[in-house]
């Protein structure tokens, strides 16, 4: 399902948008409009039962964190299904402690600092009906006794509590510790330290009253206060000292925290979820304008332009979330300003603005995928750890009919070329389907299986896709003109009178490599000392001459020298153009062995081909990739060639992340051989590589191994699976 999304008064220069899941679609866009580029990414998520707000903890502790890809897999294995997600709160650096207000499945994770924290940094949170609202809320919690009661100041939160109350849950820190920071040291000198025990919880439910039996109580400063894992530990400074030793004299007590909404001091002890943001974007339908941005901000930061992660709500309760990219030279990111504008043009009636800067990062599960990946750029250009995250996450579950199929934007074709289509699809709640696991059938002129051979005529080619009750139709323009030649790789030609070259041309389309057909092609002379006969030229009499190619709207020349007769003693084969397959891997058996990566074996599969009924499918990560380059092997004692070769080739099937593929031979009088096929597997679908082979070689050549070596090292480690497929290992002679 491919949407386009246009404005009436604001349309940026590019839109490609997708539904990703039902009432949630995703944009990607390139925007010009405040005079600068900047690429940025919107998630829009419509009201609807089916999907539902999680927040994310950065190792599920206050004083901790991770990426934004950690906590979502996190997620995903604790049985959520994640669609997107991005950075939220603001954290300090040296602490991982978020700035505001976290709350996960109706309890209390963390509080604001005090209440002025809690109206200067806004929250988005969810009801109990999970409905989207954004707004300022603040904690208020309570201890009681049978006869006393005294205020809990906040949660979590080991700052800012001269003469103030503080509770803690061993949810606080991953050593189940707590030290203090800001404190002043006459707070020091007046504290009380008490240790609570009854309850086994990492957070308060709000509203709920847990009670409590006095396990210790301690006057004395100290450091590394420890938090049982079935207690709690209270705090008290300065002129809370007294009061709190009063209270837990009774021994038995309880406590409660609240949710209050600071605009109306309405308790909101129903809401399920909330992050806190760094500053409102949009209050009560109005835009903030510079003195109202920089009231509670550095007004520099609010004109400078960063990378940003906004998110606002409209009237009917439609979210939109947006990123912005900052810091390369198709995007600048926002201004403040500039975020307050987009979040107005998309009807927002409430807004703010989550952490940004080399922490903004948005993961979306692309439409018929299942992964949830990165979408835009990282300032940093990595995932940067994080306090906390928002997800959106669906309770649809795919169904087994395909509704919808999508196929990614074809770019056109040469004539002749062949091209693999790869088709995505989903049920009719937009969740992905795999489509290995279907049997889509493609019709049309010069198709074969999923794979479009383009006609040696311009136009269009047009086809049909279809499986189960879904149909569409594929429409992919086909021309002739071409927007690069190269000729004989650009070397001028110098040959002996009866000396005959194999013709060589590439053809350039849009940046990629095309085959020109031998239709297209239009040899010229300006002196008749050569001929050609199907791309082999032969000298005919000593002399030069401009030897010229055009083809596709281009032409090249090339200078032509012929001297006298070639020696006898020389005499060069003619090539030819027969093959014999070494390999067709439809059987056999593969040895996948390596000194450098373990990670990757080897099967033969029905999966994907180009003839026959199998190919032989590699699936590797880099896992098990542990020194020198990341080589990874495929042998088989049955490869070898008898007949002095010019070439090898190989139908390989990519997936645009294999690395370089090359080929160890070894001749008849014990020489090793490398070959290269390919420097790196840029494209998706099949395509055939070759490798020169010298003639000269002695017979027989043994193929010792075909082998894919990355060395990039920074993927050294990763457990990202991808695969590959080989087909038709043939050797010419």
């Amino acid at each position: 399902m491919i949407l386009i999304l246009l404005g009436a008064s604001y349309t940026p220069l590019t839109v490609g948008a997708e539904t990703i899941s039902k009432g949630i679609d995703y944009t990607s866009k390139q925007d010009h409009s405040s005079g600068v580029p900047q690429t940025i990414q919107q998630i829009t998520v419509q009201p609807d039962p089916g999907n539902y707000w999680m927040t994310g903890k950065g190792r599920d502790h206050v004083l901790a964190t991770e990426s934004v890809p950690s906590q979502v897999n996190r997620s995903m294995a604790a049985g959520n299904r994640v669609v997107a997600a991005v950075n939220a709160d603001m954290y300090k650096v040296a602490s991982g402690l978020p700035i505001g207000l976290q709350i996960q499945q109706n309890a209390v994770l963390v509080s604001h600092s005090v209440k002025e924290s809690a109206l200067k940094f806004p929250s988005f949170v969810t009801n109990g009906q999970g409905k989207p609202e954004i707004g300022s809320y603040g904690v208020i919690g309570t201890l009681k006794s049978a006869a006393r009661s005294m205020t809990i100041h906040s949660v979590n939160r080991n700052e800012n509590l001269d003469n103030r109350v503080g509770i803690f849950t061993n949810a606080h820190h991953v050593s189940k510790t707590i030290n203090f920071s800001g404190l002043s040291d006459a707070m020091k000198k007046e504290a009380a330290i008490v240790t609570l025990k009854g309850n086994s919880i990492k957070a308060f439910k709000l509203g709920q009253s847990y009670d409590w039996t006095v396990h210790q109580v301690d006057t004395t400063f100290r450091s590394n206060i420890p938090i049982p894992t079935d207690g709690v530990v209270v705090v008290a400074f300065g002129k809370q000292k007294k009061p709190l030793l009063d209270l837990v004299k009774e021994n038995k007590l309880t406590t409660q925290i609240n949710l209050i909404q600071m605009s109306n001091l309405q308790v909101r002890n129903d809401i399920q979820e909330a992050a806190s943001g760094y500053n409102w974007l949009v209050k009560d339908g109005i835009g903030l304008d510079l003195n109202a941005l920089s009231e509670n901000h550095d007004r520099f930061l609010m004109i400078v332009r960063k990378a940003r992660t906004l998110i606002g709500i409209t009237a009917n309760q439609t979210v939109h979330i947006m990123t912005v990219d900052q810091g390369r030279t198709t995007s600048k990111g926002f201004t403040m300003l500039e975020a307050v504008a987009q979040m107005k043009r998309l009807g927002a009636v409430s807004a703010l603005a989550f952490d940004g800067g080399g922490s903004t990062e948005m993961m979306v599960r692309r439409a018929g995928e299942s992964p949830v990946r990165t979408v835009n750029v990282p300032a940093d250009g990595r995932s940067r750890a994080v306090t906390n995250s928002l997800m959106i996450a669906t309770r649809y579950v795919p169904e087994t009919s395909v509704a919808y199929m999508i196929l990614p934007e074809q770019p056109e074709l040469y004539v002749g070329e062949t091209r693999q289509l790869t088709v995505k699809l989903t049920d009719r709640n937009s969740q992905p389907i795999n489509a290995s696991q279907k049997k889509i059938k493609l019709t049309g002129l010069g198709v074969s299986g999923m794979q479009v051979k383009a006609p040696l005529q311009p136009g269009k080619w047009t086809g049909q896709l279809s499986v189960d009750q879904a149909k569409r139709s594929v429409t992919i323009n086909v021309t002739n003109r071409l927007s690069g030649m190269t000729f004989n790789g650009g070397k001028p030609f110098a040959l002996k009178v009866g000396q005959t070259v194999k013709l060589t041309s590439d053809g350039w389309l849009n940046g990629r490599k095309v085959i020109i057909p031998s239709s297209e092609k239009k040899y010229g002379m300006q002196q008749p000392i050569a001929s050609i006969t199907k791309d082999v030229l032969t000298a005919k009499k000593a002399g030069k001459t401009m030897l010229t190619l055009s083809a596709g709207g281009q032409t090249v020349s090339l200078p032509l020298t012929v001297t006298g007769s070639q020696p006898a003693s020389k005499p060069v084969p003619k090539p030819s153009n027969k093959s014999i397959v070494l390999d067709s891997f439809e059987s056999g058996t593969y040895t996948s062995t390596s000194p450098y990566v373990s990670s990757y074996t080897t099967t033969v599969s029905t999966e994907q081909k180009t003839a026959g009924r199998s190919s032989l499918k590699l699936t590797y990560d880099y896992s098990g990739w542990t020194k020198q380059n990341g080589a990874m092997y495929i042998t088989n004692p049955k490869w070898n060639i008898t007949v002095p070769a010019t070439k090898l080739s190989l139908d390989l099937y990519g997936d645009r992340k294999a690395p370089w593929l090359r080929a160890q031979l070894k001749d008849a009088k014990g020489k090793v051989h490398t070959v290269d096929f390919v420097k790196r597997v840029d494209w998706t679908g099949f395509k055939t590589v070759e490798a020169k082979v010298d003639p000269a070689w002695p017979v027989p050549v043994q193929v010792q191994s075909l082998y894919f070596v990355e060395t990039d090292m920074k993927k050294k480690g990763q457990v990202q699976k991808s695969k590959v497929y080989l087909d038709q290992f043939k050797v010419w002679y």
